[in-house]
């Protein structure tokens, strides 16, 4: 164990689960000071159990409204200290042609995706601005590269979010602050598998895995793995990027 993030805080949002707990997990086991933001109370406290020796503090917040984003934001500044990383990881989906989609819709899911992330950064980059040093990694997606019929809500969202990340990007270079986002494909979190495993759905995964040159789909904690370097000391000039967390898929005809 290398402790590459001693003495450094971080903030994860959608912690509860998923690519977001693994995230916590990995950054956990490297000395970090955690910050950890869901919907879920209980499921925040199980992970905090489970990451005992590491310092949690818990922020149970509803990120789809912007009173939500404010009280987590509050909590997570109230005692003054500056946050070193931000993991902007909540995010929601929902498979809908544009055609039938609603306005109400595409609002809640603009709230997490985009909204959030962005009301998350202008909280938290003053602190960072004064310390010196920060580094936000927003995660994305592939779907953000290319069409997908029926998420184009979903798309456009990360689409618009990886634009943000360049601008963040530029915006804070001068201030020590490095911005990038990672995009993954299908990973398989626990509602990844309840629908991939499904035996009914075994012929549509196969057709997916095809069009990905390792022929599997990702596993959260490859995606935590990205997550470390990018928000590690290893990635000092990195800023500005969109990082694909595919398989090859995107490289592949």
């Amino acid at each position: 164990m290398t402790r590459l993030l001693k003495g450094k805080r971080a903030l994860v949002t959608g912690a509860s689960r998923g690519i977001g707990a693994a995230i916590a997990k990995a950054m956990a086991a490297e000395g970090a000071e955690l910050g950890l933001v869901a919907r879920n109370g209980d499921a925040l406290r199980s992970l905090s159990k489970e990451l005992e020796g590491t310092s949690c503090q818990c922020i149970e917040a509803d990120l789809s409204t912007t009173a939500g984003v404010r009280e987590a934001a509050e909590a997570a500044t109230r005692d003054g200290k500056p946050w070193h990383i931000l993991v902007n990881n909540a995010g929601v989906a929902h498979q809908t042609p544009l055609l039938k989609e609603s306005p109400e819709a595409w609002d809640a899911l603009m709230a997490v995706n985009l909204r959030a992330p962005m009301l998350l950064s202008q909280a938290l980059v003053p602190g960072m601005i004064k310390a010196g040093e920060g580094k936000i990694v927003n995660i994305s997606s592939v779907a953000a590269f290319i069409g997908t019929p029926g998420f184009g809500t979903y798309a456009a969202s990360k689409a618009a979010l990886n634009q943000l990340t360049r601008t963040m990007a530029v915006e804070w270079g001068e201030h020590g602050i490095q911005v990038n986002a990672v995009c993954p494909t299908i990973i398989m979190t626990d509602m990844g598998r309840q629908l991939w495993d499904r035996p009914d759905m075994e012929a549509a995964r196969k057709i997916k895995q095809a069009r990905i040159p390792v022929h599997r789909f990702g596993t959260p904690e490859e995606v935590a793995d990205v997550v470390l370097f990018l928000v590690g000391p290893g990635s000092r000039y990195v800023s500005g990027t969109c990082t694909p967390v595919d398989g090859g898929m995107l490289a592949s005809p």
